[in-house]
Order: C-alpha cells, then sequence, then structure tokens
C-alpha cells in the first residue's frame, strides 16, 4: 500500500505546485508596483558619486477589482527601501544590499514619481568589486579579468496602509555597468 502513495503524491505535487500569488501576501488590499524608467546605467568609479535612479514610479493597484476606498486607509506609506545585486558577467562578488529611507505616499489605486533616489551609497562606489577597476589597483576585474562590472538589481519598497497593514512591493529590476572612464573610455561602451 505504502508504494502505491508515493508516486500519487509526487504527481500530485507535480500538478498542483505552491502558490505564488505575490500579491496575496500580506493582508493589505493593495499591491505596488515599480517602474523604474530612467536607470542609471553607467558607473564611473572614478568619480566618487552615489548612484542615484532618475525615475521611480510607484503604482498602487487594489487586489480586488470592485474595490474602493474613498477614506483613504489604503494609501500606502513608503518607509524604506532595499536594493540587493546580482552579477550578469559571471563574477560572483556584489555590493552589499543596500537599505534606504523612503517617506512616500502613495494613493491607493494612484501612483507617485520617484526622482534621484540612491541605490548605491559613495562608499559601496568606491568598495568591493567596484574598487578593482580603479588603475592603482590594476584596473581589471580578477573574477572576470574584464575591465568592466556589469550587474542587475532588484528593488522592493516597503511600508503600511494608513491603516496599518504591511506592504511590501513587486520587485523592479535595473542594469548597471562599472567601469574608470581613466581606464576604459564611456563612450565606447555599451551594457550587453
Amino acid at each position: 500500500m505504502k508504494k502505491f502513495w508515493i508516486p500519487l503524491l509526487t504527481a500530485a505535487a507535480l500538478v498542483f505546485p505552491g502558490c505564488t500569488n505575490k500579491q496575496s501576501e500580506t493582508e493589505a488590499p493593495i499591491f505596488i508596483t515599480v517602474d523604474i524608467s530612467a536607470q542609471p546605467g553607467f558607473i564611473d568609479v572614478g568619480t566618487p558619486a552615489p548612484v542615484q535612479i532618475g525615475t521611480i514610479s510607484l503604482v498602487s493597484h487594489f487586489k480586488s477589482d470592485v474595490s474602493t476606498d474613498p477614506q483613504g486607509f489604503a494609501n500606502f506609506r513608503c518607509e524604506s527601501y532595499s536594493v540587493h545585486f546580482h552579477r550578469t558577467d559571471g563574477g560572483t562578488i556584489v555590493p552589499p544590499d543596500q537599505t534606504f529611507g523612503c517617506g512616500v505616499i502613495v494613493p491607493s489605486g494612484g501612483s507617485a514619481t520617484l526622482s534621484n533616489f540612491p541605490i548605491l551609497p559613495v562608499s559601496a562606489v568606491q568598495g568591493s568589486p567596484f574598487d578593482q577597476l580603479l588603475p592603482f589597483n590594476g584596473g581589471v576585474d580578477r573574477e572576470t579579468g574584464k575591465t568592466e562590472i556589469q550587474m542587475a538589481f532588484d528593488i522592493n519598497f516597503f511600508g503600511h496602509t494608513v491603516a496599518g497593514q504591511r506592504v511590501k512591493s513587486e520587485s523592479g529590476t535595473g542594469l548597471l555597468l562599472a567601469v574608470d572612464s581613466a581606464v576604459t573610455p564611456l563612450s565606447r561602451k555599451t551594457i550587453r
């Protein structure tokens, strides 16, 4: 009898996979999407400056098509956002995850546009792995042997509705290409 149940349970797990509806992960009646239309693109590690995103749009959507919020209890108070980095060029070393404060209100069913929000502080741009691209450190990424570092980032926003329900946005994704313009001129580089 036991031999019969194992294949049956295995088949059921394949037919009925776990829930992947991320919008139902929080109790809030809304979910937030992130659109990064003006991406940072190039980072010149030879110029100490924070890396910022020119424009981010946060859009609030009701989970139910028939929902309304005339009192504004489902307005989203964004309190912080986090940025996670991963390499796209075969390397493994990335800057540490970053967390920043936010302080933005997104009306329920509405949107908010954020301008020049940072994703990397100056200290992270001058740290590993970007410091390898500087001329006095050899100007080459030791993992890939290239004069550039290509990576992507994922950004998530966190907060609560005015009614106190927690909200985590869907992830927004962007690309970064780090070079030292003294070693590799930016005008000739493209993100691949």
